[in-house]
C-alpha cells in the first residue's frame, strides 16, 4: 500500500474542443449556421468561423443547434466530422460514445495526428493512463513542439512510473516552454521519483518562488518531505488543500490521496481514511486504488443508505495480499454489521479465509460478472476491503481494543511442521526469517536488505527457517559459504502455497522480518514478530515512533534511529534471541 509515481504529479487536463477539425484556416465548407444571414440557407463559410460558432453553441449547451450544424456540414473529411461529433458527445456527458467516435476517426487513412492527442486527453481525464500513453506518444513524436501534446505525454509517463523517460525529454521541452507550470512541475516530480531528491528539492524551491499560490507545487513539496518525515509534510498538504479550495471551490483529490498515508502514519486516522477514499478518483490515475470498471459501476453499500442484513454485500480487494490481511483486522465487525458478506479474493488465500471466517462466503473474480447479471439476489452493493477501516477504526483506541488474532493456521499442517522443526532444533529456538522485499524494496532501499547485514542474527545458536518468498539462491550460497544453515522448504512456493507458509510461520517460536506480507500473516495469527526497520520512516501502520504494532498484539518494531548504523540495529534485534 505504497503511494508513488503519478499521485505525486500534475495531471495535464485535456479540454476537449473542436480545434484540429480542419488543417487549413482558409478552407471553406458548406453549412447552415445560426448566426449567418438568411438562416436556414446553405452557405459557404470559412472553417475557422464555423468552428468558432460550433464551440460557442456547445458552450451554451444548445445541443439541437449543434446537431443541426453537424447534419448540414459539407466539405470536410470523414475524420473531421467524427471528431466534431465526439466533441459534442463529450460535452453532452457521454464520454464512452465520444471515445468510440475518436477511435473511428483514427481508422481513417488521412486522419490528423491531433486526434491521437484528443483521445489521449479523454483517456487521461478518466485516469486511463496505461491506454492513453500509446496515443499521447504518437501525438508527441509527430509534433514535439505542441504544448498540450507534451503535457499529456509527460503526464502519462509519470503516472506509469517512467520518470527516467521524462528526464530525457524534459530539458528540451523546457527550452521551448520554460515558464509552463505543468512542465516545470513534471520535471521536479520526475527528479523525485528517480530518487534524485537533492535536485528535486532545488527545483521545488524554485517552483515555490515562481508559483507560490499553486496547490500542486505545495503538494510536491509535501511529497518530498513525506519521504522521510510525515509530520513535516502534512502542513504543506494542508496548504495545498486550502489553495485548491480557494481556486476551485473544492479540495484537490490528488492532494488528499497523497496526504492520506501521512495522516494515517501520524495517527490522524479519521481524516486519513476520508482522504484514502480519494484513491478512486480518476485524477489520481493508476497509482490510486484500482478496481475493475465493472465493480466501480456498481452501487456502493456504504454510501449512507441503511444496511439490509437480509441482502448480500460484496467486499472486493484492490490491494496486495499483505494489505488485504491488514484490512481484515475489521472483518468480524463487518460480518456482525452486514451479516451476509461475499468476499472476492484470490484462490491461494481462500483456504485461510474460509477457516478463519466461516460465517463469510468467499469467491473469486469471475463471480463479479454473475453478481452484476443476477437480478433475483437481494444486494446492498459493494464495499472495497480497504474502505472498511473507515467504519470501524477511527482512533488508535479502536485498534487497541481489537488486537485479538483473526486468522487461523491449518492445524494438521502446523502440527506436522512443528514436529519436524523441533526435531531439527534439538532444543534451540526456532526462528523464522525474511529479509527482503516489501516496503523497502519498493522504496529502493535494497542495500539495507542484503543477507550479509544479518550476520549478527545468524551468529546466534538458533534454528533458522526460511520464510522469504521469491528467488533466494544467491543468499543460500552466501550462507553456506559462511557456515550458516537455513531450513528451506524447496517444494513450496510461498507466493502460492499460503496455507503452508502460514503453518510454517505458526510453527516457529518467533519471526524476524522486514516489513513484508509475512508480518501481516504472522501478526494476524498472534505469532511473535520482530520487524526490522532499516529506515526511521516506514509503512503507515508502523507509525512514527511506535515500538509495537498498532494492529497486531505480539509484533514489536525495531526502528533504526536517525544516527544509528544498520549494524547496530541488527545487533539490537539479534539480542532478543535467547539461546
Amino acid at each position: 500500500m505504497v503511494q508513488k509515481g503519478s499521485a505525486n504529479r500534475p495531471k495535464a487536463r485535456k479540454k476537449t474542443t473542436s480545434k484540429g477539425a480542419g488543417r487549413s484556416k482558409s478552407k471553406k465548407v458548406i453549412s447552415r449556421t445560426p448566426n449567418i444571414k438568411n438562416e436556414g440557407v446553405a452557405k459557404e463559410v470559412k472553417l475557422k468561423d464555423y468552428l468558432k460558432e460550433f464551440d460557442a453553441v456547445i458552450e451554451r449547451k444548445d445541443w439541437n443547434t449543434a446537431e443541426e450544424m453537424l447534419e448540414t456540414l459539407r466539405g470536410v473529411k470523414k475524420w473531421q466530422h467524427l471528431n466534431l461529433r465526439s466533441v459534442l458527445e463529450f460535452k453532452r456527458g457521454n464520454p464512452p460514445l465520444a471515445e468510440d467516435l475518436m477511435r473511428q476517426a483514427l481508422r481513417e487513412p488521412d486522419v490528423s495526428v491531433v486526434i491521437n492527442r484528443n483521445l489521449a486527453g479523454l483517456l487521461v481525464n478518466q485516469g486511463r493512463m496505461a491506454e492513453a500513453i500509446h496515443f499521447a506518444k504518437i501525438a508527441y513524436e509527430a509534433n514535439k513542439e505542441d504544448l498540450k501534446g507534451i503535457q499529456l505525454y509527460m503526464n502519462c509517463l509519470l503516472d506509469l512510473g517512467k520518470a527516467e523517460e521524462v528526464l530525457k525529454i524534459g530539458p528540451e521541452v523546457l527550452k521551448l516552454y520554460p515558464e509552463d507550470k505543468i512542465l516545470c512541475v513534471s520535471q521536479a516530480s520526475a527528479l523525485r521519483s528517480a530518487m534524485k531528491n537533492d535536485e528535486a528539492a532545488v527545483e521545488i524551491e524554485k517552483l515555490l518562488e515562481k508559483f507560490p499560490d499553486e496547490p500542486v507545487v505545495h503538494r510536491l513539496k509535501a511529497d518530498l518531505l513525506g519521504d522521510t518525515n510525515s509530520t513535516a509534510a502534512v502542513p504543506y498538504y494542508d496548504r495545498a488543500i486550502q489553495l485548491s479550495i480557494e481556486k476551485r471551490g473544492e479540495p484537490d483529490p490528488a492532494v488528499q490521496w497523497n496526504m492520506s498515508l501521512h495522516l494515517l502514519r501520524i495517527r490522524r486516522l479519521e481524516e486519513g481514511w476520508e482522504c484514502w477514499e480519494q484513491g478512486f478518483h480518476p485524477i489520481v490515475g493508476t497509482m490510486g486504488r484500482n478496481l475493475p470498471p465493472r465493480i466501480k459501476n456498481l452501487t456502493r453499500a456504504d454510501d449512507g443508505r441503511e444496511i439490509d442484513q437480509d441482502a448480500w454485500t460484496l467486499v472486493v480487494c484492490e490491494q496486495g495480499i499483505g494489505d488485504q490481511v491488514l484490512f481484515m483486522n475489521v472483518m468480524r465487525e463487518a460480518i456482525q454489521e452486514f451479516k451476509k458478506i461475499l468476499l472476492i479474493t484470490e484462490p491461494r488465500f481462500s483456504p485461510i479465509l474460509r477457516r478463519s471466517f466461516p460465517e463469510m462466503e468467499v469467491g473469486y473474480n469471475g463471480l463479479t460478472f454473475d453478481w452484476e447479471k443476477t437480478k433475483t439476489l437481494k444486494k446492498n452493493g459493494y464495499i472495497p476491503l480497504g474502505s472498511l477501516p473507515r467504519r470501524y477504526r477511527k482512533t488508535v483506541a479502536d485498534y487497541d481494543k481489537n488486537k485479538a488474532p483473526f486468522l487461523i493456521a491449518n492445524k494438521s499442517k502446523f502440527e506436522l511442521y512443528r514436529s519436524e522443526l523441533k526435531k531439527h532444533a534439538a532444543g534451540r529456538p526456532i526462528i523464522g526469517i525474511s529479509w527482503k522485499g516489501g516496503y523497502w524494496a519498493i522504496q529502493r532501499k535494497t542495500k539495507a536488505l542484503q543477507i550479509q547485514n544479518w550476520e549478527p542474527i545468524f551468529n546466534k545458536k538458533a534454528l533458522y527457517v526460511n520464510l522469504q518468498y521469491g528467488d533466494i539462491s544467491e543468499e543460500l550460497k552466501y550462507l553456506e559459504s559462511q557456515g550458516h544453515k537455513l531450513v528451506v522448504y524447496q517444494k513450496l512456493d510461498f507466493k502460492e502455497h499460503l496455507d503452508d507458509w502460514l503453518a510454517i510461520a505458526a510453527a516457529c517460536d518467533g519471526i524476524i522480518s522486514v516489513s513484508t506480507a509475512l508480518v501481516h500473516f504472522a501478526g494476524a495469527i498472534g505469532q511473535k514478530v520482530a520487524i526490522v526497520m532499516p529506515e526511521p520512516s516506514g509503512p503507515w501502520h508502523l507509525g512514527i515512533e511506535d515500538k509495537e504494532s498498532m494492529i497486531y498484539k505480539n509484533v514489536k518494531i525495531y526502528r533504526r534511529e536517525r544516527e544509528e548504523s544498520l549494524e547496530s540495529l541488527i545487533k539490537r534485534v539479534a539480542n532478543i534471541i535467547v539461546t
